[in-house]
């Protein structure tokens, strides 16, 4: 049963964002490492003024051990002329498997650097975490660092 509501939430996170026009952007894919590492999927909105991001990760904060599912929304400020420097804020939800599955909600803040030469993103970024379903615990040590390898690059480059 809690499986079913993880799909339908998930499901009506995307129907959402879709409706709120995070199409025609960049796919990025690529390596976390930090409080909790694994994988990162981020989806850039056309016009570069939000984004979505989906983590895959191992978190390493000893009362809260095991695979995480994080999917955030998130803000983006140029911080240059041509939008390569971006400073980003935002929200979403965490799950955490390990003995039982604990929910909560997750915060971020950092930095989003599009190379211009290469097909790569960096990012720079705080996590924290606050669990409230199967524990109450909040997590603040998840700082990390993420390389991404842009997919659509040629579709959408920038000026």
């Amino acid at each position: 049963m809690k499986n079913l509501a993880v799909v339908l939430f998930f499901t009506s996170l995307f129907t959402n964002l879709q409706a709120q026009k995070i199409v025609g952007g960049e796919w990025s894919v690529g390596p976390r490492f930090g409080g909790s590492s694994g994988i990162s999927l981020k989806k850039h909105s056309a016009s570069n003024k939000s984004a979505f991001e989906l983590v895959a990760a191992n978190a390493f904060d000893k009362k809260i051990e095991g695979f995480s599912l994080t999917a955030l929304y998130q803000k983006l400020a140029p911080l240059n002329e041509n939008g390569q420097l971006s400073a980003f804020y935002g929200g979403g939800i965490n799950l955490n498997f390990k003995d039982q599955t604990k929910f909560g909600v997750s915060g971020i803040i950092g930095f989003d650097w599009r190379l211009k030469k290469a097909p790569l993103t960096l990012q720079l970024d705080w996590l924290p975490s606050w669990y409230f379903i199967n524990e109450s615990y909040f997590s603040g040590i998840n700082g990390a660092f993420t390389i991404r390898y842009v997919v659509n690059r040629k579709k959408f480059e920038r000026k």
